[in-house]
């Protein structure tokens, strides 16, 4: 009879799982970082896609919209200048990487050298940014027919220095 054992004491289960408290814990937690994770990711997704115009498209809107500032008819014509002289040297920059818009024209004229732009193109530019020069500093006042050639030349440099796509 010694090998048998009286019955135990019924035993009181009040806080015996604390490791139980811990795993709700981490699932609330892993249940919060998902649905935060998941929102995140949907207004990802609701983000519209900006689409990337080229350096031509950027410099043809902006003649487009110095148009249509009709600063001529109001009789701001070095104003009109500046910013038609502005556009070729914004386009410049994005197409060639050129910083265009703290340089001279003849340090601009330079650099395009120096990396070796086809030498018709530079003179073009070059042409173009010294003419707009002779309004901006030396109070040169074009008739209506040279403005309008200016703004066709403008024009006429982006397409010409534009790369050609094959279709």
């Amino acid at each position: 009879m010694n090998d048998i054992r009286p019955l135990k004491d019924v035993f009181d289960i009040k806080g015996a799982f604390p490791g139980l408290r811990f795993i709700i814990l981490i699932l609330i937690a892993l249940a919060i970082a998902a649905f935060i994770y998941f929102k995140k990711k949907k207004i990802a997704e609701a983000k519209p896609i900006l689409i990337q115009k080229s350096p031509e498209g950027i410099a043809k809107d902006a003649l487009r919209l110095l148009l249509e500032m009709n600063l001529i008819e109001k009789g701001l014509i070095k104003e009109y200048y500046i910013r038609l002289s502005d556009i070729i040297r914004a386009y410049i920059e994005n197409r060639h990487k050129i910083s265009a818009m703290d340089r001279t024209t003849w340090e601009l004229y330079q650099e395009m050298r120096s990396k070796r732009i086809e030498r018709m193109r530079v003179d073009n530019i070059n042409d173009f940014l010294e003419d707009c020069d002779m309004v901006k500093f030396a109070k040169y006042t074009p008739d209506k027919k040279e403005i309008e050639d200016s703004y066709k030349k403008a024009a006429e440099l982006i397409s010409i220095t534009a790369p050609k796509t094959t279709a």
